[in-house]
């Protein structure tokens, strides 16, 4: 994780330093000053949310107050964390969809479950940007003793080779190069996953990228 960390962060630190020097080495105007200092506020706050998201996924793995657990009705925390995110999806152009009416209790982190869901959202709005017609379907289900999640987009896809891949820390497709964010979206919910005992798998949607989530009903 340190080297991850390493590699990852020091090219945006590095271009935040570079950005700060060139505008004092600059003329000394102050229009110039604040666009370089709002760039640097943007950034910052990127390394932010990258580092929050590690510590979140550190304290999920040591058994975190975050992962309390308690009953919760799972498809009544879909339906909230898809109310928060569709004026997000409207702007982005895309229609987002929830097929979650039967109740389905369970016991789990009713913070973490909404968390690994709304990261889901988001990484199917971000790569899937731009796709005419975009649809995000959020799904819940009762598979036997089985909570079952799904989100599924009509975007480009993860190519197979690249499934497994995608759910570790840091790790960016190439698609994703230019698009902002951490490498981190999944690797949450793979974390989430795990403290439920649970599975996440990433599978094809023809067209599209189908993430679906299984957790035990205990």
């Amino acid at each position: 994780v340190s080297d991850n960390i390493a590699h990852d962060l020091k090219t945006p630190l590095s271009r935040l330093r570079s950005r700060a020097e060139t505008a004092l080495s600059g003329p000394a105007d102050v229009a110039n000053y604040r666009a370089a200092l709002e760039t640097t506020i943007e950034d910052s706050d990127q390394l932010i949310k990258t580092f929050n998201a590690l510590l979140l996924i550190a304290r999920i793995e040591a058994g975190s107050p975050e992962g309390a657990m308690g009953q919760v009705d799972a498809s009544e925390i879909v339906r909230d964390v898809v109310e928060l995110d569709e004026p997000v999806a409207v702007e982005v152009g895309a229609e987002l969809a929830v097929e979650a009416g039967e109740p389905i209790l369970m016991t789990a982190s009713r913070e973490l479950l909404g968390q690994a869901l709304a990261n889901l959202i988001d990484n199917a709005m971000k790569h899937a940007e731009g796709t005419p017609g975009l649809r995000i379907v959020v799904s819940t289900a009762r598979d036997a003793q089985t909570f079952v999640l799904r989100v599924a987009d009509n975007g480009p896809g993860i190519p197979a080779a690249d499934r497994e891949r995608a759910l570790q820390r840091f790790v960016r497709l190439e698609k994703s190069r230019s698009k902002p964010g951490s490498g981190l979206g999944l690797s949450l919910v793979a974390a989430v996953a795990r403290l439920h005992d649970g599975t996440i798998e990433l599978g094809d949607g023809s067209p599209g990228l189908v993430v679906t989530l299984r957790l035990p009903l205990k």
